[in-house]
């Protein structure tokens, strides 16, 4: 499958669709009401529309690129001092819930109800697989971001529009469960029509379930040891992971809108970020070459960070050319979306390996050397010597860098993490590495720390008050943004 082509049609209009009149009379059948949208647009759908929404100006950009700070606001900067807009929070829950997740979930229901029509579109078994990975991708991130969802009582539809939250525990084992109901449903036949990110190569998927069930297990390791270490292991088992970058989870973008990513489109009109001085601190301390990817040089030549958490008059002040702004790569149209890198995997089973679990392929640093070098070359620096030259640095060298095995693993990962805001932002607030920047003209939200987490949406408060309540039982403060998560106990 040509994985440049996204579909366009059916991304807009939908226009592709099962038949349904075997059973009626053609004057019973309305030609203009069809009945059921092909799975594979739906795919299609589902999975371009999880990565513009990580990607997109608001929710990827002003709050987990900044979150993370990797980026600092030019101006309109009240989000990187916690002040958070909440007609984005209510669109983000939003569509979420009712774009990405209910195209999967119908996806479901097709080839559990249906399974005879849906044949035709990929093994019935397959498309259920993948679409229940993309499911637990897609809920983790949001209960990272917010604690305790719906989950078990969400995504009926008009049936229930008041869905009770399920605890981040119950979420996790969700999570998890949906994993495991993936792998159990992937068989050897054709995988989904319509996947832009593997192209229907279910020995793919199989790799990625398995890895994502690996960053799930290690999210919740602090909070319940004995059930990470099992599903961890279980994981690794069977080699079947993503461990070299041609293995990557990505989604493909291209130059031309409007399938560019949306860094890119929303660059073309305006220029709300650059470099964060948190990030080019911290790579300019170690020498770090894929500075000069991520960001360009000021008009001085150097790499010069804006500074994090400004006012909106003092971010003003900076002009562009003073400071480093975003680097080419990543503001081309065809930066890919990623859902999973191999970089990440290596640093997952480092950890896997400090804390004991068995089946990690090596030793903690050979993993970590190997999730270094992952990352420089998926950014085009492939010139050994240079990596090994900075691998071999004392404070990036894993016998002698300094801090604990969580701070090591913390701060390279962070860098590596790189234009994936939101995970970076999760595995800062997990294992406290490295240390963030305060705001620098003060906080406009919160207590001043990093925040934890989201406050709810306002629409959840007025239209779900009875879920809402639930939520808020479950969290260990109140609806706040310094409430920790469930799994955040450093």
């Amino acid at each position: 499958m040509n994985k440049n082509i996204f579909f366009l049609a059916a991304l807009s209009l939908a226009v592709a669709f099962t038949g349904c009149t075997k059973d009626f009379e053609d004057i019973n059948t309305n030609p203009n009401e069809p009945a059921a949208v092909s799975p594979g647009f739906l795919l299609t759908s589902a999975q371009k529309s999880i990565m513009d929404r990580m990607n997109d100006s608001f929710w990827g950009s002003r709050r987990g690129m900044q979150l993370a700070q990797h980026w600092s606001s030019n101006q309109y900067s009240n989000e990187s001092r916690y002040q958070f807009r909440t007609e984005v929070t209510n669109s983000a829950w939003a569509g979420f819930y009712s774009g990405p997740l209910q195209d999967l979930q119908q996806i479901i229901a097709l080839n559990t109800d249906n399974p005879e029509d849906m044949a035709g579109y990929g093994s019935n078994g397959n498309q259920v697989a993948v679409a229940k990975l993309l499911q637990a991708w897609s809920f983790q991130m949001l209960t990272d971001a917010w604690g305790p969802i719906p989950m078990t009582q969400a995504l009926q539809g008009v049936d229930n529009t008041t869905p009770a939250y399920d605890s981040q525990a119950a979420v996790y084992a969700g999570i998890m469960g949906l994993i495991n109901d993936a792998l159990a449903s992937m068989d050897s036949g054709n995988g989904p029509q319509g996947d832009q990110v593997y192209g229907g190569d279910m020995g793919q998927w199989e790799k990625f379930a398995n890895t994502l069930k690996l960053r799930v297990a290690m999210r919740m390791s602090d909070v319940d040891a004995a059930g990470a270490k099992s599903a961890g292991e279980s994981a690794l088992s069977g080699g079947m992971i993503i461990a070299a970058n041609e293995d990557n989870a990505e989604f493909p973008y291209i130059d031309a809108a409007p399938n560019n990513n949306p860094v890119n489109e929303d660059y073309k009109t305006r220029n709300d970020f650059a470099a964060s001085n948190t990030m080019v601190d911290w790579m300019t301390a170690l020498n770090d070459p894929r500075m000069g990817v991520f960001f360009s040089a000021n008009a001085d030549g150097n790499f010069v960070g804006e500074v994090y958490g400004l006012d909106e008059a003092n971010a003003a002040l900076t002009p562009n050319d003073a400071v480093s702004q975003r680097g080419a790569a990543v503001l081309a149209g065809n930066f890919p979306g990623v859902f999973f890198d191999a970089a990440q995997t290596h640093f997952l089973c480092a950890e896997a390996a400090e804390r004991g679990w068995s089946n990690t392929p090596l030793d903690a640093e050979g993993h970590y050397n190997a999730a270094v070098t992952l990352s420089m070359q998926w950014w085009g620096l492939t010139d050994a010597d240079a990596i090994n030259a900075y691998l071999g640095q004392a404070d990036v060298a894993y016998s002698t860098a300094p801090g604990d095995w969580k701070q090591k693993i913390g701060s390279q990962k962070w860098a590596a993490l790189h234009m994936q805001g939101h995970e970076a932002w999760a595995e800062v607030r997990r294992l406290d590495a490295p240390a963030l920047n305060a705001c620098a003209d003060g906080h406009l939200g919160g207590d001043g720390s990093v925040p934890s987490r989201f406050e709810y949406p306002l629409d959840e408060q007025t239209l779900n008050a009875s879920g809402y309540a639930s939520g808020v039982s479950g969290l260990s403060g109140a609806d706040a943004l310094e409430t920790k998560l469930w799994w955040d106990v450093n």
